[in-house]
């Protein structure tokens, strides 16, 4: 805004151009020089107030936005306190981005002031005009933002409610009259939400609910790509025995062992985990004594073994929560299946699956 539109009268009233006389009769002054102004309204330009001698100021300029903006505020303490008023629904998206999956979901939910809002003296664009508590159990702090200025980056571990006022400058004859003005914010000003606390774990909940869909994508993905290889390899080769242990039928050829996995199920799949130059690991199933067929068994269990072989501080480089470390064995038995994959997944640089660990050199 580089001409005045608003001043003040000598009473210290916020005028506009188009409510006052023509020429010096206007009676208004300038809100940062205190200098007399002139309301010039001809036919050619934009109607404006001027000074009257002297020079025109930049400053004096972005004194005209500052009375502006407190006519926003106004404005907006009017609409606020009006019967009927209601903030609007807040609104996150939240995305999980992963190996194959490009996940999205909304979270959203009402949040209602209690009490009344505390309005503020101003100190500067950054600064709040208004507090209040919310019913959400957390505070509300309220800003205005005329035109396309850019509100402040909300942390997004912040504490603290931000909802703004956001409207657009109105053209210069919108500026004449107080009830153009009033009109332009009523049809333009617009409440929008910059950031609330997730204090009722919706916004947790959506996320841990996009982490199921995407590990049940990659499990699929996984399985798809294992069956492939499977049916490749028994095409290939002979059928593998469906029992083993001290019972197994007579006839069936005893599984190969690779010493790398302990204890392993014969015949079965193995997923590779490199996370980074060091640490490498091997998924597999245990194996299941007993004249069972393993692949039908109800109760499975599984281990993480070092590949090629243990490394420094192999037993203690996952959490607890994946496993724990059988060091005379070399494994780690798994605490829960699906915590291992997602906890691997998540750091895992490069993922395999194949029938024979030896498939796994190099990688």
């Amino acid at each position: 805004m580089s001409k005045l539109f608003i001043a003040r009268n000598a009473a210290g009233e916020m005028r506009f151009i188009g409510e006052v006389e023509r020429g010096a009769e206007c009676g208004c002054w300038c809100p940062e020089c205190g200098s007399p102004l002139v309301a010039r309204q001809g036919m050619a330009n934009d109607w404006h107030f001027a000074h009257g001698a002297t020079q025109e100021r930049p400053e004096c300029g972005l004194a005209a936005l500052r009375l502006l903006r407190r006519f926003v505020i106004g404005h907006l303490q009017e609409r606020t306190q009006a019967a009927g008023f209601t903030l609007p629904a807040y609104r996150e998206e939240v995305t999980l981005t992963r190996s194959l999956v490009h996940l999205r979901e909304e979270a959203q939910w009402g949040a209602e002031i209690l009490g009344d809002l505390q309005w503020l003296p101003e100190e500067g664009e950054d600064a709040p005009v208004a507090r209040a508590r919310l019913d959400s159990g957390v505070d509300l702090h309220v800003f205005v933002q005329l035109g396309d200025a850019m509100p402040a980056p909300v942390p997004a571990d912040s504490d603290v409610a931000r909802l703004i006022f956001r409207v657009r400058l109105p053209p210069a004859s919108v500026y004449r009259e107080r009830r153009l003005a009033v009109q332009h914010l009523q049809s333009a000003g617009e409440l929008v939400w910059a950031h609330h606390p997730d204090t009722l774990g919706l916004v947790r909940a959506a996320r841990e609910r996009l982490e199921t869909r995407g590990y049940r994508i990659y499990s699929n993905w996984l399985s798809m790509v294992d069956a492939k290889r499977q049916a490749l390899a028994d095409a290939a080769a002979p059928a593998a025995p469906l029992f083993y242990g001290p019972s197994s039928p007579q006839g069936t050829q005893a599984a190969h062992r690779h010493a790398c996995a302990p204890d392993h199920a014969p015949n079965v799949n193995f997923t590779f985990y490199r996370l980074n130059h060091q640490e490498a690991w091997l998924l597999y199933l245990l194996e299941r004594v007993g004249p069972s067929d393993w692949r039908n068994a109800q109760q499975k269990f599984y281990a993480l073994a070092p590949y090629p072989g243990p490394f420094d501080g192999w037993a203690q480089a996952l959490p607890t929560a994946v496993g724990l470390a059988d060091e005379a064995l070399g494994i780690v038995r798994l605490t829960g299946f699906l915590d291992a994959v997602t906890y691997l997944s998540r750091r895992a640089r490069v993922t395999r699956s194949h029938r024979d660990p030896a498939a796994f050199k190099g990688l």
